[in-house]
């Protein structure tokens, strides 16, 4: 009998075990996130020049991109994708963790930047190029560190964590003095770094630059201050996904030039809806400054500068709705920043010209240009993109070996064909870029 009621006892403390595991075991993975090298959610920050250091001094920040997580397309996930699922009651017990690539030499393991002043920039397959991440206002280094969940969404008792969910990601690129060091991680499929070339080196080493995870109950995950050097259990259970700078940029070593300045505020004079309707404009010059290299190749074929100005994503998504963007993402008339508000007028557009040419209006670029950084298919004029020097005019030197140039250019506000024209104000941002293409 004593036997029996052993027996028994032994099995009933079993089965509470069990029980008490599983009450725990309540977030499921879907594994829709993939942690392997070539599953990143791409950082793109397209063509980089580092011809000098007199245009790109050190600790000079060299290029910046934010990167959404839909970036991550692994399986055709999207925006709605889920990748947990967890019980509500344990929402206060879950949280992301982000860290560098702290296992990789190239990836996240040399903080290069002390050296010159910078904090938290880690060493990248670009030589003399270091990169800082930054998610939530956390900047992420070797060691993981913790980022809330704000967002999800629910179905019955459980909360979904959906792509979507995870916060957009800023990346950007430093200027370096130091070169990543041999013994800083395992090189892995990268054995060594790039320094570019006149025709632009891609960014072909795959280990990621960075890694984010979740902490919930019954998921395989680290711990708050771990290095990652060392600690990545989530890595071999998908409970996450990397980010990196594969494929999505490449370094030159071509001359090139920089925009200086530009008149910050163009004011058109007023005029009525009867003097447009009927075909009338208004119009007001403005100035652009801008230095190159003298042995600069002006263009807009591979690795030639060129000049463009690119209008805003609320402008360009009204130009998109009333059919003013091509085929080659280029503008044709730069519209107000929130066109659609009551109180801007409609109907009506800004060109933009070279003064000494001021009947043949300048394409302007739209917003894939990150969507396409290396500049595949968004080239050109089509696509708003000019020779650099086209219609510059010399205005001295601050430097041997550069030259500053002055442009020229007339906005004219005009009514677009077939629209009504309404009254209102009209309010336009453009930004003015010079890169190599």
């Amino acid at each position: 009998m004593r036997k029996i009621i052993s027996y028994f006892a032994r099995t009933t403390l079993l089965l509470l075990a069990l029980v008490s595991l599983s009450s725990w075991a309540n977030c499921r993975n879907t594994l829709v996130s993939q942690t392997e090298d070539d599953r990143t959610a791409r950082i793109s920050f397209g063509k980089i020049s580092l011809y000098d250091s007199y245009f790109v001094p050190v600790g000079s920040l060299v290029a910046s991109t934010v990167v959404p997580p839909t970036n991550y397309t692994y399986g055709g996930a999207s925006a709605a994708s889920v990748l947990w699922e967890c019980d509500a009651t344990d929402l206060p017990n879950m949280y992301f963790l982000v860290a560098t690539n702290g296992d990789h030499w190239l990836g996240g393991n040399n903080d290069i930047g002390a050296a010159d002043g910078l904090s938290d920039v880690y060493a990248t397959y670009f030589a003399y190029i270091g990169l800082k991440q930054t998610m939530s206002g956390i900047n992420l280094t070797r060691y993981w560190k913790k980022v809330p969940i704000n967002t999800y969404a629910t179905s019955g008792k459980k909360i979904q964590i959906r792509l979507q969910d995870i916060p957009p990601l800023q990346a950007e690129l430093y200027r370096v003095s130091q070169l990543p060091t041999a013994g800083g991680g395992p090189k892995y499929a990268c054995p060594a770094y790039s320094l570019g070339n006149k025709n632009g080196s891609t960014y072909s080493c795959n280990q990621p630059n960075s890694y984010i995870q979740l902490v919930a109950p019954g998921l395989v995950h680290d711990e708050v201050g771990q290095d990652s050097n060392t600690n990545f259990i989530f890595w071999g259970v998908d409970n996450g996904f990397g980010y990196g700078m594969r494929e999505g940029s490449s370094l030159y070593t071509t001359p090139t030039c920089v925009a200086r300045s530009a008149t910050p505020l163009v004011l058109l004079p007023t005029i009525s809806v009867t003097e447009l309707n009927a075909g009338r404009t208004s119009s007001a010059s403005f100035n652009v400054s801008v230095e190159c290299s003298d042995s600069v190749k002006s263009g807009t074929s591979n690795a030639q500068a060129a000049l463009g100005f690119q209008v805003s994503p609320g402008a360009y998504n009204a130009a998109k709705t009333l059919g003013l963007v091509n085929s080659n993402d280029g503008v044709s008339l730069l519209l107000s920043d929130n066109y659609n508000d009551a109180n801007m007028a409609k109907g009506v557009g800004i060109s933009i010209a070279y003064t000494n040419n001021a009947a043949t209006p300048l394409t302007l670029i739209g917003q894939n240009i990150d969507n396409d950084p290396l500049n595949n298919i968004y080239m050109g004029n089509k696509a708003g993109w000019y020779p650099v020097l086209d219609n510059a005019v010399p205005v001295g030197s601050s430097n041997s070996g550069y030259t500053h140039y002055n442009y020229d250019f007339t906005a004219t506000l005009k009514k677009i064909q077939g629209q009504s024209v309404t009254t209102g104000k009209i309010r336009a941002t453009a930004t003015v870029l010079v890169r190599i293409q």
